[in-house]
């Protein structure tokens, strides 16, 4: 899956390790705290910091960089264990370690790393069964479930960019869009599934000195690798044409959103409905379009909703024009079922979130906490939060996207359809995150 932020800074090509900068608002002013504003600020803040010395580092120049850049090997350090609590039902939570067992054991002897541990697939899916299972007796209460989490794993902090256990957290959601099998008047933008021309470059067989970097896309041209099409030159120069790659039509403006998700259901006329799950990308640079819109859309926030918003207000060649701002562009296949995640599995509701797998190990257990938005009652789902609460919950490593890359983000899955795109488009905050690994025994 892919899962793009909306309005952060620009991003040199192939890093997307640039958080974005989320906009202090009236409602974010007075939902919480003094200390707890101040302490948001300076995370999102100490960001920008972090993204200016990891841009003069990246270009070769001098600098004072705090941190060193993390590895797999550094990237987590043992913590203590935070106080528990579990804002959604527990009992959804064993379903989900029960789904990622069965994952974990189909390559059992696989290890996974937890910066400097390490542990096989076969040992966690089988710590993630007896936890599933003490979750779901009916003779424990919720107290003694927690403990028992406690009791059994050790806590590890993800380094976060700045500060250790401290990330961005973002939200994603599965879209519901219209569309047709067919080009209509109303459904101009085609949908397409991966080109057999897409080429994946990877470095590291070239040189040793290559080994971790990010690998590119591309296609032949003239005996030679070149970059693939862009945004442009696809919807703009129509470089698809005639290859019967189109999946399925819809409105350009939930194309374009249905690609920053990486999946989603288009409800065809006709009645039926095509699940469309990632299938690559570009290769391209992301480029939030939001960073565009900042001053036709100020006072209000940048957001998803307010993006949507006023896109649908230009005329179509200013709309276009807007959009070719990013040249980041994703492929889709058709799929069975809804939200599959990079796993292969099916996204939980609440509970899947999607890291870096670079530095996190997919299928791990996790906790977070993080400061939840609260909507004012009613059926808009436009509305805008009235407050934030602070809410925990134990999560699933199950998902990764081409803007999700580093140590410093991580993306909550919310669900299907309009009410998770409501919190989906507003979840930007510093949350504190923390991997479980079986204690040894």
């Amino acid at each position: 899956m892919l899962f793009e932020p909306l309005a952060s800074p620009p991003r040199p090509a192939y890093n997307d390790t640039v958080p974005p900068i989320a906009p202090i608002t009236a409602d974010s002013q007075t939902s919480t705290g003094g200390a707890l504003r101040a302490a948001r600020l300076c995370s999102r803040r100490a960001a920008a910091t972090a993204c200016e010395i990891l841009l003069a580092v990246a270009l070769g120049l001098s600098g004072c960089a705090r941190h060193a850049t993390p590895t797999a090997e550094t990237a987590f350090r043992l913590a203590e264990a935070p106080s528990l609590s579990d804002d959604l039902a527990l009992e959804e939570l064993a379903s989900a370690l029960e789904s990622q067992r069965a994952a974990l054991n189909r390559k059992p002897a696989a290890v996974m790393r937890f910066g400097p541990r390490t542990i096989s697939q076969r040992e966690y899916a089988s710590a993630l069964e007896l936890l599933a299972a003490e979750l779901r007796s009916p003779a424990r209460s919720t107290a003694e479930k927690l403990r028992y989490i406690s009791d059994s794993f050790d806590f590890m902090e993800i380094y976060g960019g700045e500060e250790w256990g401290t990330v961005l957290l973002t939200g994603y959601f599965e879209p519901v869009i219209e569309g047709s099998l067919k080009r209509t008047s109303r459904f101009t933008q085609p949908l397409y599934a991966k080109p057999s021309d897409l080429l994946t470059v990877r470095l590291a067989p070239f040189a040793s000195r290559l080994k971790g970097e990010p690998q590119l896309k591309g296609r032949i041209e003239q005996d030679q690798v070149v970059p693939y099409y862009s945004r442009r030159e696809i919807d703009g120069g129509h470089a698809l044409r005639g290859r019967k790659l189109e999946l399925c039509w819809t409105d350009p403006v939930d194309a374009f959103f249905l690609q920053i998700q990486g999946s989603g259901t288009v409800m065809l006329t006709g009645g039926s409905s095509l699940h469309l799950t990632y299938a690559d990308k570009n290769g391209h640079a992301y480029v939030p379009i939001g960073k565009f819109l900042k001053e036709r859309l100020s006072p209000q926030p940048v957001t998803m909703q307010s993006i949507v918003k006023s896109l649908r207000q230009m005329a179509p060649h200013e709309r276009d024009a807007l959009l070719f701002e990013n040249p980041s562009y994703v492929f889709f296949r058709r799929s069975a079922q809804r939200a599959v995640t990079s796993s292969g599995i099916p996204a939980t509701p609440g509970r899947t979130i999607a890291a870096d797998p670079a530095f996190a190990p997919k299928g791990a257990l996790a906790f977070i906490s993080f400061a939840k938005p609260v909507f004012p009652p009613g059926s808009d789902v436009e509305r805008e939060p009235v407050s934030r609460t602070e809410v925990s919950r134990f999560v699933l490593d199950q998902d990764s996207g081409g803007a999700i890359t580093g140590t410093g983000r991580v993306d909550l899955f919310w669900g299907r359809g309009d009410e998770a795109k409501m919190f989906a488009g507003r979840l930007q905050e510093p949350a504190r995150v923390w991997y479980l690994v079986p204690k040894a025994r």
